[in-house]
């Protein structure tokens, strides 16, 4: 069999169905958006209605989780339409998009994989013969003995990417670590989107890796800064709560290098130069500290900005510098981070209690001398401290230096924003409450951790954060507290997890930390990697070159599955149950079994009971599918807010927060060592230990420094003057619904917008087909004209399949250079050039 990915040209929505086995689609598209999408015509109106509805949940990483109506008849899903969520009768977050209502078209297209498949041409021209499931797992389970007995357990690896976010069957699933744990697999974790998370959490703690308030809290704010998102397209599910917001008269201020369909509808856009986010808000922190317009109560009481910070260690001063004993008080076992640097030491007693030592930080109280901050009555926010020579300033000072750096007129030069836009900027973010949401663009450089540390130090000087209408986050997306990780069957893992920027040169020297460490095989399940990783001739190459067995669990052909070895057909969403537990409306979502699985594909939680089997552990994975969804929810501290398992299937979803709308860091409590704001980061750590070095210094405060490539005078400038950033479109979520028939009729084929004089000066016309290159690779798409897009840039709507370019494809050209810190994929961090493209 060939790859068969791509729709004919010409293809209708009527051919479509009829090659996928139904006959018409019933409803038009401008009824789409009423009422759903039906695909049978043998079910025209007029016929009896025999028609059972089930619950399905849309669970894509669009983090939505939007509820389906799953209108089935003969087993076959024939329309989807919206479904009400029960946790919210007002109707407040009943929605659903194209993506969610065009799902048959990717359940009955002809891009399904049928049945398993083993490789018979080279790598990557999707070449396979069919075999049966039983060949499948016997073929790779005896590979994965044979690697593990010749290059040792840890050659065996496992990853996925953020296709379904389902409990049992997707990325929540714990299953997995059930299965690769039990045989000491290596696991790979994906690197994406995580700058943010580290330039945040190093500084208010840990709540999750994408925090903020409740978007429905949003008309709450005066003021929303919206900083690199274009909700309209890539939040589908949010930007209700932003209009909603601005008919409640909340300002929206939109800081974008691109005029995306968000500043179009914004109050303010603000066309900040790429990468510069972190040097725009230490330039508004100029103006608030120069006005002497700071929140002090709130830097005192719950920021470290008294805190006394030794100039030889860059450490904070502590009272056992001062020859004070620490403290050491009990605490109830969970109220204390094990990695809490005055708990070191720390052991749980019998009573599960903690037995926590506290050295605390010193600082100047009003009488000019130091205590312990517990005892000083009123900490200062400035000043200085000989301890034994050495000398200490207090970490608002500290932040203060660095920010006087950065006053408009300098800042107007890196960030191409005019100083009294910054002034405005600076005016309105004091003017509380506001909302500061941050997206993925500054998030994409190298110097992305700094942007968003920059962002949330901000809040600590206003105090606009923990109450409605104020907080500093990302989009809130994250798992349900309370759930249980472990399940019935689960060992520890044997071997650290290793950041996928670490793999390839892992497969090109066999080494890991310096140390031997092969891998030779890689199973990926619920993601492309191919298609969303960068650099995808390094991976194809390096990794993919480089493995005895790679094998893919997919629904659908990929531009992974083209490279596989083994392709197995796995289930959509919708042919299974599964529980979602990560969601940004806040609930556990039961989504129920529709269709018996189609052709011989199987649900993921299938597909590793069979692995298990067959690597010699038959009993491993025993229990039904609800068995292991109630281990996972039935936790002590859920059963007290009245959560259960049952109750989640009995009300389909149920909000597990006690209050709505959920607001983070409530009365400003952070979890932090100290339970503050620590802006001035006394440890810095790295957000994946890939056994990197670090400039330690440079980490301790928000600072403002170039990325790696994307910016001008950069070492690969004489030949590439254009930054190439992308767009997450409303056509697909990552690379999801690429082949989707009826959405590519409105969305058909790969295009670069580009600012008509960036084009004209190359001698591209309008609608040319262009080739995007630089020494990483190359992509042929369509050039649109955009006066919207900055010059210097151009912009492109990601994760289309290779196979629908003409040549090459975005990923090609994505640079695999990474903040040591942040060690997060640089999506953005790159320069081209682009030319007409010459076809032959």
């Amino acid at each position: 069999m060939t790859d068969q990915t791509t729709p004919k040209s010409g293809l209708t929505r009527r051919s479509f169905l009829k090659a996928a086995g139904a006959t018409t689609v019933a409803t038009a598209a401008g009824a789409i958006g009423f009422g759903g999408l039906a695909i049978a015509e043998d079910y025209a109106p007029g016929q009896p209605d025999e028609e059972t509805i089930f619950c399905g949940v849309c669970r894509g990483n669009c983090s939505g989780t939007c509820k389906l109506n799953l209108h089935v008849r003969d087993n076959k899903i024939v329309k989807t339409s919206k479904r009400p969520f029960n946790s919210f009768p007002d109707g407040s977050i009943d929605r659903i998009c194209l993506r969610g209502l065009s799902h048959p078209y990717n359940i009955y297209g002809p891009n399904r994989v049928q049945y398993p498949m083993k490789r018979v041409g080279e790598r990557g021209s999707g070449e396979w013969e069919r075999i049966s499931w039983e060949e499948a797992i016997k073929y790779i389970t005896d590979e994965w003995k044979r690697i593990q007995a010749e290059y040792g357990e840890q050659a065996i690896a496992y990853t996925r990417g953020s296709g379904n976010m389902g409990a049992i069957s997707g990325v929540a699933s714990p299953m997995y670590n059930v299965f690769f744990n039990k045989i000491n697999a290596s696991m790979i974790k994906i690197a994406r989107d995580q700058a943010n998370t580290r330039g945040i959490n190093r500084v208010v703690g840990n709540l999750g890796d994408w925090v903020l308030n409740d978007p429905s809290d949003f008309k709450n704010a005066k003021t929303l800064f919206v900083w690199g998102a274009n909700i309209t397209d890539a939040q589908l599910h949010d930007w209700h709560h932003v209009a909603d917001a601005q008919d409640a008269g909340t300002k929206l201020v939109v800081i974008d290098p691109i005029m995306t369909q968000l500043a179009a509808r914004a109050d303010k856009w603000v066309p900040v130069k790429p990468a510069t986010d972190a040097a725009l808000a230490l330039s508004m922190m100029y103006v608030m500290v120069d006005e002497d317009a700071v929140n002090k109560p709130f830097l005192r009481d719950h920021t470290c900005a008294p805190f006394l910070v030794r100039s030889d260690t860059g450490k904070f001063l502590r009272m056992s510098d001062l020859g004070v004993e620490p403290e050491v008080i009990e605490v109830a076992a969970g109220q204390v981070s094990a990695a809490s640097s005055e708990n070191k030491g720390a052991k749980v007693n019998a009573a599960k209690t903690v037995t926590k030592v506290l050295d605390h930080p010193a600082v100047l109280d009003a009488d000019g001398t130091v205590k312990s901050l517990v005892e000083a009555t009123d900490p200062q926010l400035s000043g200085t401290y000989d301890f034994n020579g050495v000398p200490c300033s207090t970490a608002y000072d500290l932040l203060v230096e660095d920010i006087m750096q950065y006053p408009p007129e300098k800042a107007q030069d890196i960030c191409d924003v005019p100083a009294e836009t910054i002034v405005e900027l600076a005016h309105l973010a004091l003017d509380g409450p506001c909302i500061h949401r941050l997206g993925w663009g500054s998030n994409s450089y190298t110097n992305g951790v700094h942007a968003a540390h920059a962002n949330i130090t901000m809040a600590a000087l206003t105090g606009q954060i923990g109450y409605s209408g104020a907080g500093t986050g990302v989009g809130d997306f994250k798992a349900c507290w309370g759930i249980n990780a472990v399940v019935k069957g689960m060992t520890a893992a044997k071997y650290p997890m290793i950041s996928a920027l670490a793999l390839p040169e892992i497969m090109r020297t066999d080494k890991w930390k310096g140390e031997d460490y092969p891998i030779r095989s890689l199973y990926v399940y619920a993601g492309n990697p191919v298609s969303n990783q960068v650099n995808t001739n390094e991976y194809v190459n390096d990794v993919i070159g480089n493995m005895d067995l790679y094998v893919v669990a997919d629904y659908c052909f990929t531009d992974t599955t083209k490279y596989a070895d083994i392709v197995l057909p796995a289930a959509h969403w919708f042919e299974q149950q599964d529980l979602v537990v990560i969601s940004a409306t806040q609930c556990f979502i039961h989504s129920e079994k529709a269709i018996d699985p189609l052709y011989e594909s199987k649900s993921d939680f299938e597909i590793l009971k069979l692995l298990a089997a067959g690597m010699g552990y038959p009993d491993l994975i025993d229990l039904a599918e609800d068995e292991y969804m109630s281990q996972v929810v039935d936790t002590p501290s859920l059963t007290a807010l009245g959560i259960t398992y049952e109750k989640i299937k009995e009300n389909e979803d149920m909000y597990w927060y006690p209050e709505k709308p959920w607001i983070p860091w409530q009365n400003a409590s952070f979890r932090t060592d100290s339970g503050r704001m620590e802006f001035y980061v006394e440890n810095p750590t790295v957000q994946f230990d890939v056994g990197q070095t670090f400039d330690e210094d440079r980490e301790h405060l928000p600072r403002y420094f170039n990325p790696t490539e994307a910016y001008e005078g950069s070492p690969t400038w004489d030949k590439y003057k254009l930054i190439l950033l992308s767009e997450r479109p409303r056509f697909r979520v990552h690379s999801m619904w690429s082949d989707n028939a009826y959405l590519r009729e409105l969305d058909p084929e790969p295009t670069i917008k580009m600012n008509p004089a960036d084009a004209e000066a190359r001698g591209i016309a309008d609608g040319d087909y262009v080739e995007v290159y630089n020494d990483r690779g190359h992509c042929v798409a369509k050039a649109v004209y955009n006066n919207g897009i900055r010059p210097g840039c151009m912009v492109y709507p990601k994760s289309w399949q290779s196979h629908q370019h003409k040549a090459g494809c975005w990923s090609e050209l994505l640079t695999s250079e990474y903040d040591p810190v942040g060690v997060n994929e640089s999506y953005f961090d790159n320069l081209v050039e682009v030319r007409v493209w010459n076809e032959e």
